[in-house]
């Protein structure tokens, strides 16, 4: 059975929490994660030189509705409501963000809970649009709308029309989706069909090789722990490029690529890339304790449990700390609709 058809509760794994959701998400869902993803927000803001999101500002003139893909914890989206005061910004994940972040957001924040592979198109955008693979979005429809609740002020409803409607929106943006998203076509068919005409859909995600500082000499195709992971991500849908296939993706559902920028999500710290070195400090404090964990749940549906699981999780550890600026390649991808 797939990540994508099993809805992992918090009571299944003792002391961690996880989502309550069908997607395909293997993270937990408690507070030592949340701390982890703020302090990884923050590190990816100064990787990419500084801000939030990379698409200029004179093509956000005038807009009216963004939203927030799998906003999390909240913080991007609090970002990009502050920088844009006359927008509707809708954060939209899995879980609910905390009451806290919700009664500080600022007024032009909604807040919605859903799975976005969970929206229904309708009967005639279904007949009418088409991937590059001549399939709409994907081989499986779901039948039913999700609902988004928990507005930011009065925890009211959300109705998802206000959400993916058809060319409504004038921004979308998408970080580190690549552990939750398991039908990437059928994501930017939702974008395309979404987007207002000059509307711009930003992704921000990371391919799962590692290389060299400085380099794109990629070392870990022969870590046997790496080919059990990436097997174990394309039985659950997930793709191992998420972030160098999105441009293509883009195109197959008629968006224009406005930009396309990669950068070095260091996983130790070198001097030879300045921007990355924050990156680099907050995976070896942060994250690489988070890596056990991870092993377990994606390597667990491929049957791998006890000594050997344990080796493999040695190796990995090993590896990804191995030498001074050992990355992923962080991409970002802004787009355009004509």
């Amino acid at each position: 059975m797939s990540a994508t058809s099993v809805t992992t509760r918090a009571s299944d794994t003792g002391d961690r929490r996880y989502h309550n959701s069908t997607s395909a998400y293997v993270l937990p869902n408690d507070a030592v994660e949340l701390e982890r993803l703020d302090a990884q927000a923050t590190a990816i803001v100064e990787m990419i030189g500084g801000a939030t999101c990379l698409t200029p500002m004179e093509f956000l003139r005038g807009a009216s509705k963004a939203v927030d893909v799998g906003c999390g914890t909240g913080v991007a989206t609090v970002q990009i409501a502050s920088l844009l005061p006359s927008v509707c910004v809708y954060g939209l994940d899995i879980s609910p963000v905390s009451e806290d972040v919700r009664k500080t957001a600022p007024s032009n924040v909604k807040w919605a809970v859903g799975n976005v592979l969970d929206f229904a198109f309708s009967e005639s955008h279904k007949n009418s649009s088409h991937g590059e693979n001549g399939k709409f979005g994907g081989d499986n429809e779901p039948t039913d709308d999700f609902e988004p609740s928990q507005d930011s002020k009065s925890g009211s409803n959300v109705p998802s029309s206000d959400i993916f409607v058809s060319a409504r929106l004038d921004y979308i943006y998408g970080r580190m989706l690549f552990l939750g998203i398991s039908d990437w076509a059928r994501y930017f068919s939702i974008a395309s069909y979404s987007l207002k005409s000059g509307g711009i859909i930003e992704h921000q995600d990371l391919d799962w090789k590692f290389y060299r500082v400085g380099t794109s000499e990629c070392i870990s195709d022969n870590w046997p722990w790496h080919q059990a992971v990436v097997s174990a991500a394309e039985q659950s849908g997930l793709s191992t490029r998420a972030g160098s296939d999105a441009a293509k993706l883009m195109r197959g559902f008629g968006l224009e690529i406005v930009s396309v920028q990669t950068f070095e999500f260091s996983f130790v710290p070198s001097r030879k890339v300045p921007n990355s070195q924050a990156m680099g400090k907050y995976v070896q404090a942060k994250l690489l304790p988070q890596y056990p964990e991870l092993l377990r749940k994606m390597l667990g549906c491929q049957s791998i449990t006890g000594s050997d699981l344990q080796e493999l999780t040695e190796n990995c550890l090993r590896d990804i700390s191995s030498e001074e600026g050992v990355h992923q390649k962080y991409t970002v991808t802004i787009a355009r609709k004509p």
